[in-house]
């Protein structure tokens, strides 16, 4: 989204917001539930790009109450526009908000692949690989079963299913330490994004690019890191999370000067965030053990 059209977003939804959750706007056909819904979307991947984590999940969950199910697959879809609702919970690093949701009806293939992707990621970041392993079989199945027709927003749903597996195996191997593995799952997942057909918003709700750099960091390739993140800043211009691994890459190579420039960029871009960063993605080397965003941060920081 550009930069003026997404500051001036929130607002346009906020006036809407008063509208009770499945109503149509008073005078127009019922689809313009969905519409509102759709501006929720946005909303929501504006949010999470900021670092505005307590109103993006407030956002997809408006999304959800103005998009029934029913309605979502009535248009076509395969279910897919409802899956940020989990997509948000992996942005955030909520694993056991993930591992608390239930399956998805069986009806909606896009729908559960979203679930299976969160599922699968919370449970390799708690370290619970061979349940991970599970729901990666599970996607890998649902990959066979699903028809050329099965769409996923503007793309097809294999188009997401062959950027949602990837990012789960890449999660596992990240967990088990195996560091290369990972990365090259995620270079995979990285390029399946970049097949993906223009839509508004993105059919993917956040860059792989991040968990990309950030695993490149942890084993060390920081030159790679940074490449990876300036790419993903000319196609997400001034987005915090790409700025703040950057500076981390530039530090890491002793371009210190450079480093404290794209600092101030970050700051700036982060300014109205209500989450601390400590990488460019919640991604870490080996299991996350710790059962709160806050203990998460003081521990790593001290």
């Amino acid at each position: 989204m550009h930069r003026a059209t997404r500051a001036a977003f929130p607002a346009l939804v906020l006036s809407l917001a008063t509208l009770p959750a499945g109503a149509a706007l008073a005078g127009t056909p019922a689809d313009s539930t969905a519409t509102l819904a759709h501006n929720y979307g946005f909303l929501a991947r504006s949010a999470a790009m900021e670092g505005r984590k307590a109103e993006a999940l407030s956002a997809v969950q408006r999304m959800s109450q103005h998009l029934p199910l029913a309605m979502d697959l009535s248009m076509g879809d395969s279910g897919w526009n409802l899956s940020p609702q989990y997509a948000v919970l992996v942005r955030f690093g909520l694993w056991d908000e993930l591992l608390a949701l239930r399956a998805p009806e069986a009806r909606a293939p896009g729908l559960t692949l979203g679930w299976l992707y969160g599922r699968g990621v919370a449970l390799a970041a708690r370290g619970q690989t061979d349940a991970a392993r599970e729901a990666l079989v599970q996607i890998q199945q649902l990959r066979t079963q699903v028809g050329d027709e099965a769409r996923a927003g503007g793309n097809g749903l294999r188009d997401v299913l062959d950027i949602a597996g990837p990012i789960v195996a890449a999660r596992i191997a990240a967990t088990e330490g195996r560091s290369e593995e990972a990365i090259g799952e995620l270079e995979k997942a990285v390029a399946a994004e970049d097949r993906l057909s223009y839509n508004e918003p993105s059919d993917w709700f956040f860059p792989a690019r991040h968990l990309l750099g950030a695993q490149l960091l942890l084993a060390g390739r920081a030159s790679r890191a940074e490449q990876v993140y300036r790419e993903d800043l000319r196609r997400n211009p001034a987005n915090g999370w790409s700025l703040f691994g950057l500076a981390a890459a530039l530090r890491t190579e002793g371009r210190s000067s450079e480093a404290a420039r794209v600092t101030q960029q970050f700051r700036m871009a982060w300014q109205h965030a209500d989450v601390r960063l400590l990488a460019s993605a919640f991604w870490f080397a080996g299991p996350d053990t710790t059962s709160c965003e806050c203990q998460r941060t003081v521990s790593r920081d001290r």
